[in-house]
């Protein structure tokens, strides 16, 4: 009798272990990146993470049981859970939306693209904003970040509408004029775009410090940390208000990560261009008005301190 009883527990034992494997079968999401060919990208820190392709994106969560294609269509009933070998896994059913989603699509010239670049020069008008005054053989000079930050938004605006000619580039101002910040991001949050397009916003800045040996450009991002409001609910379709805050969450997320990036880019290339006479000062945070309400990836440029004298005459120059 004590050998059936260990018979029927061993048996039994197996037959859970095959309840809970299948249970919690499914298709590694990295198994699946691959075969959709599909770039993949993972939060470890808050469990989220996206597949995208050609423009669509497939937004997931452990523990939120649906998938979000494209922030707008909600696949319901799908599991993303962690394996016993620590890998993300997607049930069955989501594996085969995803595979749909990315066949189903053509390659299109209308793949995600940034469409718009919002340039925003900083002050203007009666804000001179950071003001440096030196003497340079018997003559005085002043320069005032308001028409430094435009002679550069000009150019940069004009750089870029000769090498992207299809893209919508805007100036917050384009003179002398004073914008208050929510009219700057008024101008950078009205602009309309398409599913498969999205835009970027830097404005440009120049620095000052008490310390006239203070010098060297910076690059600035929105906290990783800071919450702010980037869906609107009442554009949301009823069955998508419950999970409104996951949604903003996660477009959060990707703002973060894509300023990020952008950060790093325009740092690399001011290194390269101008790193030898001007310092990078590095990437840093810091919730800055036109930063933090521009409701896309967005950064802010110190381009180097107007109270530094060499630097001064260095900004003066072309």
């Amino acid at each position: 009798m004590g050998k059936l009883r260990t018979v029927a527990a061993v048996l039994l034992l197996l037959f859970m272990s095959q309840f809970v494997y299948a249970q919690e079968s499914g298709v590694s999401i990295y198994d699946l990146a691959v075969s959709a060919k599909a770039v993949f990208r993972w939060n470890p820190g808050m469990e989220t993470g996206e597949l995208s392709k050609r423009g669509d994106v497939v937004r997931f969560k452990i523990g939120i049981p649906f998938i979000l294609i494209n922030y707008s269509k909600k696949i319901e009933s799908v599991k993303v859970f962690r394996g016993k070998n620590g890998a993300v896994y997607i049930s069955q059913n989501g594996a085969d939306a995803v595979l749909d989603l990315f066949r189903e699509r053509t390659p299109a010239p209308g793949s995600m693209v940034v469409k718009a670049i919002i340039i925003d020069p900083g002050h203007g008008g009666k804000d001179p904003g950071a003001i440096g005054r030196h003497v340079v053989n018997g003559e005085k000079i002043v320069l005032k970040e308001k028409n430094l930050v435009l002679d550069v938004a000009r150019d940069v605006f004009m750089q870029l509408k000769a090498k992207y000619p299809d893209k919508e580039i805007i100036m917050t101002r384009n003179s002398d004029k004073y914008i208050t910040l929510e009219g700057r991001t008024e101008i950078a949050n009205r602009v309309k775009l398409k599913d498969n397009e999205a835009m970027i916003f830097v404005s440009i800045h120049a620095n000052a410090s008490l310390n006239s040996r203070s010098k060297g450009f910076e690059i600035w991002y929105l906290p990783t940390d800071y919450r702010r409001e980037l869906i609107d609910t009442d554009s949301l379709d009823k069955d998508l208000h419950d999970v409104a805050p996951i949604l903003n969450s996660m477009l959060e997320e990707e703002f973060t990560v894509e300023s990020i990036l952008l950060a790093k880019q325009i740092q690399s290339g001011l290194e390269k261009t101008v790193g030898d006479v001007i310092p990078d000062r590095g990437l840093k945070e810091e919730s800055w008005f036109v930063v933090r309400n521009a409701k896309m990836p967005a950064v802010l440029i110190e381009l180097g301190f107007v109270t530094n004298r060499e630097e001064a005459l260095i900004m003066r120059k072309d």
